[in-house]
């Protein structure tokens, strides 16, 4: 049975690692990115608000008898004095149940508003509910040791267990003060933390739902039940949306609400909308089920614009990460260029966002980052009888009215011969290593509006709406469903759904031995390392591959040295490594 989701809300945007490792040509993503500037900067969004019902919490607060996992993610800070100090020296202390975990040599960067990105999470399993606290201090370290900044007042995890009838939860951040050693000075200095709270299964069966649709920058109809309509509910539901953008209806303000409260009545007083994330005319809201959401944790986002200049935001992608449990999953909702001969053009949109969307600060790009990506969104790949980009050849493929007959007929394997994502797909041109369900469904666009099946004679009809996904070796997801929503007629696209079932792991956080000793680490020795017909990534038809290595517990750069003009490079584990 899960504990109540705590009244602290999910992260607004921030980032942190996953434990994996990855082999990456500096001569492809690392300089390409270098020669960018490597962006730092926070991403300016629209956030949704959260829209909750209200509910009876359960308390189980009484129910103690169990551990419970403590996530705490440490986002930022702000408003720390410091005198001609470089921010490495800033040292970060959680204590809970009388453990500690500490973070320092911070690689880390102001943003533009003073604040000090941070991006950490700590985890601990605690015993005793009742008795326990949770304390967060910041230090700066120095020749002659460690001294303390501030700290938070000491936080009961029993408070964080309580929650009060008729009351909404907050899904957001929240920045918590900080005082002197003995609390009784408020400091200037503020921490943004997101801390969760529940009793992990170490693993649980998670099934998602993932939808994209391309609104056509009209009124959603008031009913979308038919796009979820399920007879078992979801963990987990994402929804990627492009084109959306229309007057608000009463009372809400803004798009971006009211989407968000159509999607929300839909689906039920069930879900809770852990993030929303909005750029141009794409937005991308994620919600969890009220028995799953304390299994969620270090929610952030991230964007690409692949428009004019890689400023103008009407065509990108938008995506929004999260850890069920210690497994992470990322979202991924993207519109690409339109228009049939622009083949080249999508592909190149598919090649900005994998190189330069960077969710951590590190070269290693977004597939690499995750255990489990899930691609949505309209991409805008057409049919055509051959590879081409000449916008002439409408008149050389197949005529509309042939393909508008094999669709009558359910001929969809016949046409997706002809659909530039499966051909640049089966290339190794563009979503290597990605997975789609089979099509068993009409083309999505481009229909006529409040139709169930009439096709434009405008365009020829095209699966231009998709949803596919990527995991990392020896994580598995399983794909129950995939399909259109004829009865949604509004735009000019229809509705896809696709529905997922994974496993999602939760990992013992606690270390055995003395609580109190900050220092314990867990070693790993490598005895030999060394990788086999890398593929060529310079002109001169070579590499410069190294091997670097991030996860959860890895807080700062570990890497080797670079191996020059290698695609067969062997390291020496005790001489190259940095």
């Amino acid at each position: 049975m899960a504990y109540t989701l705590p009244r602290v809300p999910f992260p607004e945007g921030q980032f942190s690692n996953c434990g994996k490792l990855s082999l990456s040509p500096p001569s492809r993503f690392c300089r390409a990115s270098e020669n960018m500037g490597q962006k730092q900067e926070l991403v300016e969004s629209t956030f949704l608000s959260s829209i909750t019902s209200r509910s009876h919490a359960e308390a189980h607060v009484n129910n103690t008898d169990r551990i419970c996992r403590l996530t705490v993610t440490i986002e930022a800070l702000k408003h720390i004095k410091r005198a001609n100090k470089s921010m490495k020296d800033l040292v970060l202390k959680v204590t809970a149940e009388g453990k500690s975990r500490k973070f320092s040599q911070m690689n880390v960067k102001a943003d533009e508003l003073g604040g000090i990105i941070i991006n950490r999470s700590f985890a601990f399993e605690i015993t005793d509910i009742k008795r326990s606290t949770l304390l967060v201090q910041v230090y700066t370290s120095g020749i002659f040791g460690n001294k303390i900044l501030g700290q938070s007042k000491s936080i009961l995890v029993s408070d964080l267990l309580k929650t009060e009838e008729e009351c909404e939860i907050s899904l957001r951040s929240e920045w918590y003060d900080v005082f002197s050693k003995d609390e009784r000075k408020q400091l200037p200095c503020k921490i943004l933390m997101q801390i969760s709270v529940g009793v992990p299964q170490p693993e649980q069966n998670v099934h998602l739902f993932v939808g994209t649709w391309n609104v056509g920058n009209a009124h959603p109809a008031d009913n979308l039940h038919d796009w979820f309509s399920t007879t078992s509910a979801y963990d987990l539901i994402a929804i990627g949306s492009q084109e959306c953008e229309y007057s608000p209806r009463p009372p809400h303000t803004d798009c971006a609400k009211d989407w968000v409260a159509t999607i929300k009545s839909a689906i039920g007083s069930d879900y809770k909308l852990v993030h929303g994330l909005s750029r141009g005319q794409m937005q991308l809201v994620l919600f969890v089920h009220k028995d799953s959401q304390n299994a969620i944790s270090e929610v952030l986002n991230g964007s690409e614009a692949t428009g004019i200049g890689h400023v103008v935001s009407n065509k990108g992608g938008i995506c929004i990460s999260l850890k069920f449990w210690d497994t992470s999953l990322c979202f991924l909702n993207c519109h690409f260029a339109a228009h049939e001969g622009q083949c080249e053009a999508r592909n190149e949109n598919y090649r900005e966002i994998v190189g330069n969307l960077r969710m951590l600060s590190t070269n290693t790009d977004i597939l690499n980052q995750f255990h489990h990506v899930f691609w949505l969104g309209d991409l805008n790949y057409r049919l055509r009888e051959e590879r081409t980009n000449d916008k002439q050849s409408f008149s050389n493929t197949a005529s509309w009215d042939a393909i508008t007959n094999k669709i009558c007929h359910k001929e969809f394997n016949e046409l997706l011969m002809m659909d530039e994502l499966h051909r640049e797909k089966e290339a190794q041109n563009v979503f290597y290593l990605f997975s789609e369900g089979e099509i068993t469904f009409p083309p999505t666009f481009k229909m006529k509006r409040n139709t169930e099946d009439v096709y434009d004679q405008k365009r020829l009809p095209a699966w231009c709406d998709r949803v596919l996904w990527f995991s990392l070796p020896g994580f598995n997801v399983r794909q129950l469903s995939y399909t259109s929503i004829p009865s949604i007629s509004s735009s000019d696209h229809k509705p896809v759904a696709a529905t997922f079932a994974l496993t999602a792991l939760a990992l013992p956080c606690d270390s055995k031995g003395d609580p109190n000793n900050d220092d314990m680490r867990w070693h790993v020795r490598f005895t030999a390392l060394q990788a086999k017909n890398l593929r060529a990534s310079d002109y001169s038809g070579s590499s410069d591959p190294y091997v670097e290595f991030f996860g959860q517990n890895i807080f700062q750069e570990v890497k080797s040295k670079v191996k020059f003009q290698d695609l067969n490079p062997t390291w020496n584990p005790l001489q190259d490594m940095v």
